[in-house]
Formats: C-alpha cells, sequence, structure tokens
C-alpha cells in the first residue's frame, strides 16, 4: 500500500499549500461523479481523501512520519483521516468539501443514498476533547487516570426515546423520516438539515418532562482511561462512545485523550530512544570504570566504560529504552559522557597533575597532534 505522500504525489517535505493543492487535483480526477463508470473511483477517492486529511493536520501528520499508519491507530486515531480508512465515500465527501470551502448545507453529493447516515450524523452525539498530563514514568509502564467530565447521558426517565409515552413518537411529514431534504443542483445533489425535525427524523408529540424530548440529560461522570506503555507526548487515544450521548437513542460521540508528557530531570526522549548525559572524571575517562545506571523502566544496568573514553562519547545499551507503543519491542538507552574537569584544586592536586603534565607525550592526545599538524601551516611563511 503507497503511503501518503505517494498517494498525494508530494514529497515528504510538502508544504501545507503544496498538499491541498495536490489533493484539490487528485480529488477532482476521481471524484466519484465525474467516474461514474469506473467502480474503483469511489475508493481511490476516498484514500487521496484520507491521505489529505492526515498530511493537512499538524499533529497526525508528525505521528505518521514518525510512526506510519500504525502509529495512527495506536494513536486512536482510527476512522476519518487516522489511518484506519474512510468507512464511507460520505466522509470522503466532507473532506472534500473542506478543501474546497464548502460546508453548511453541502453535506453530501448523492441525493438520497446518504439520508439514513446523514440522519444519524445529524442526532449523534458530540465528540469530547480532553488533555491528560502524565509522568515521563507513567508513559513507559502505561497507566490508568480517571478524569471527571460533564456529558450528556441517555434519559433514565423514558430510556432516551425523548417520549413520555410509547405513542409520542412520530415519523417526520417533511423529510419522512430521513431527517434531510434534497435539492437538485445540476450536477451535485445537496442535502439540507430537515427544518422541522431537526434532523431526528421523528417529532415528539408527547415530550418526556425530564429531557424535554431531547432523550438525553447532562450528568458527571467519572470515566477510568488506560494509557498504553510507550505513548508519546502529543499522541491521542480515541475512546469510542465515550463522547455526549445522541439525541432521541442516537449513537454517541467520542472521547479523544491527547496525552501531555511531563518533562524528566534525567532522560530525553527521541522516538522509543532514551538519551541520559552521564558525568564521569578525568581519572574514570582515561583509566575507564565501569558505572550503574537507571533505565526509563526504574530497573538499573551496568555499563563498561572504556579505558581512553572522550567527552561527549555516546554508549549504547540495547534494549533499555522506550517500550514501543505498538509492542514492538524496546528502544536503546544511549549514554552521553560528559567528562568533567575538576575545578577547585588543592596545591597538591596541581603539583600532581603539573608532575604528570611533564610525562605526557604525543600520542597521549592524538587529536591534539592531528590538529596542530592542519593549522600549523598558518602560522609558517
Amino acid at each position: 500500500m503507497p503511503d501518503f505522500y505517494a498517494t498525494l504525489g508530494v514529497t515528504r517535505e510538502a508544504t501545507p499549500e503544496e498538499v491541498k493543492k495536490a489533493y484539490r487535483k487528485k480529488a477532482l480526477e476521481c471524484h466519484p461523479d465525474r467516474n461514474q463508470n469506473d467502480p474503483k473511483a469511489a475508493e481511490t477517492f476516498k484514500r487521496v481523501s484520507e491521505a489529505y486529511e492526515v498530511l493537512s493536520d499538524t499533529n497526525k501528520r508528525r505521528i505518521y512520519d514518525q510512526y506510519g499508519e500504525d502509529g495512527l491507530r495506536g494513536a486512536g486515531m482510527g476512522g476519518p483521516g487516522g489511518g484506519g480508512g474512510f468507512s464511507s465515500t460520505e466522509e470522503a465527501l466532507r473532506t472534500f468539501m473542506g478543501a474546497f470551502g464548502g460546508g453548511g448545507g453541502f453535506e453530501s453529493f448523492f441525493g438520497g443514498g446518504f439520508g439514513a447516515t446523514e440522519e444519524q450524523d445529524n442526532r449523534k452525539g458530540s465528540s469530547k476533547r480532553i488533555s491528560v498530563k502524565i509522568t515521563f514514568e507513567e508513559a513507559a509502564r502505561g497507566t490508568e487516570k480517571e478524569i471527571a467530565i460533564n456529558n450528556y447521558v441517555s434519559c433514565k426517565d423514558c430510556q432516551g426515546t425523548g417520549s413520555k409515552t410509547k405513542n409520542g413518537v412520530k415519523t417526520c411529514s417533511t423529510c419522512k423520516g430521513n431527517g434531510q431534504v434534497y435539492q437538485n443542483r445540476g450536477f451535485f445533489s445537496m442535502s439540507s438539515t430537515c427544518p422541522n425535525c431537526k434532523g431526528t427524523g421523528q417529532m415528539i408529540t408527547d415530550p418526556c418532562r425530564s429531557c424535554a424530548g431531547e432523550g438525553r440529560t447532562k450528568d458527571k461522570q467519572r470515566i477510568k482511561i488506560k494509557i498504553p506503555a510507550g505513548v508519546d507526548n502529543g499522541m491521542r487515544l480515541k475512546m469510542s462512545g465515550y463522547g455526549d450521548a445522541g439525541i432521541s437513542n442516537a449513537p454517541a460521540g467520542d472521547l479523544f485523550v491527547d496525552i501531555e508528557i511531563e518533562p524528566h530531570v534525567a532522560f530525553e526522549r527521541e522516538g522509543d530512544d532514551v538519551y541520559l548525559e552521564l558525568p564521569i572524571t578525568f581519572t574514570e575517562a582515561a583509566l575507564g570504570s565501569k558505572k550503574v545506571i537507571p533505565t526509563p523502566l526504574g530497573e538499573s544496568c551496568r555499563i563498561q566504560i572504556p579505558e581512553g573514553t572522550q567527552n561527549g562519547k555516546l554508549l549504547r545499551v540495547s534494549g533499555k529504552g522506550f517500550p514501543n507503543v505498538h509492542k514492538q519491542g524496546l528502544g536503546d538507552l544511549l549514554v552521553r559522557i560528559l567528562v568533567e574537569t575538576p575545578i577547585r584544586l588543592s596545591e597538591k592536586q596541581k603539583a600532581l597533575l603539573r608532575s604528570f603534565e611533564e610525562l605526557e607525550a604525543p600520542q597521549n592526545h592524538p587529536h591534539k597532534k592531528t590538529f596542530i599538524e592542519k593549522i600549523k601551516s598558518f602560522f609558517t611563511e
């Protein structure tokens, strides 16, 4: 399966304007209305629309660049523009209209073919978005957080129907229960929400007193969020059905959880790899030594610092980094050596260092020797 950049025909360095321009061209070429005799056109149209949904969104594009489509699904972004594919041409059409500045009443292009979906969408509960802050350690091991959120929930008195009695729900006479009314405009067929029933497809003649005929009421809920090990800063988890309850028993919206990870005092993460700066003394660097260091998962491990280790050298400890969020192993721990020059020396220490300096030979400092050879031409006539 080609990647999203190849689907739109742009490079990975493409600007948002270039992405949008490429999508508009591709979408018009494969639009189903222009390719009614080509059964593959709708699938191509959905694919290029999904590619645009991801690459036009800064957060989704960053995750896609780092982890691919699996990363979008792992971050809870399955569905429209989230690596799980558009479930219907209708979803792709909304993206199409958004890219061309459309919206409002232009919700559908194909007459009444998507009426049931439109009715359901108009009644569906709103999705919610929250941010949850976790520690570096919680991101490494996974955790569970409990939050309080005010949601619309299904009315207990009418069981979500909105009617006080069973016979108090009638089919809307204007839209015949579709929730949408349609108008033909040449090339396109435009739909709009039924003004009589507000898109529900039903009329409540005997409304429930608790919910005023809406089928839902406000309530405070406590929700437990399971955060998998290996999540990265900026990832978004999707909890299907945890948003507002829909009108008249329509599906509930979703809850999107943005992950914010607090920085660690010692570790710095890059993908699944983790960096750790380790200060050592001049003597330890020169003679070599063994050190016990922490790992992101709370364990400790022993590393060998070779004799003659230079400042800034990276030592790699395989499999001691961050767990992959898709359970594809562990990253590495990269230890950056910081050779610390001693300060506030006593006279005895200074004397010992001067004695040591007298014993030093050019082979003890190969980089210094090479540097002098490189620049000596600047000082000769």
